[in-house]
């Protein structure tokens, strides 16, 4: 079965608590708040090798969404 995760944009507490409500007794559904921030890192710091995977993180569609509808939806099959 199918697992869903609800990321909420930060800026939208009040559909992050409808959805958390709504979704309370549902266990193959998720809501989290986005805590993501601008890049920490600052550009002008040299680095000779870059640990992070670049991947991890980044996810533009899903960012494109955050910023057009407040809430992006993962499915985990």
């Amino acid at each position: 079965m199918a697992q869903y995760i609800f990321i909420v944009s930060a800026r939208h507490p009040a559909l992050y608590d409808y959805l958390r409500q709504r979704f309370a007794d549902d266990p193959n559904a998720q809501v989290v708040l986005d805590r993501r921030r601008i890049e920490r890192r600052r550009v002008d710091i040299a680095l000779t090798h870059e640990r992070r995977r670049l991947d991890r993180r980044e996810r533009p569609d899903l960012s494109e969404e955050l910023r057009r509808r407040s809430v992006a939806v993962v499915t985990i099959s």
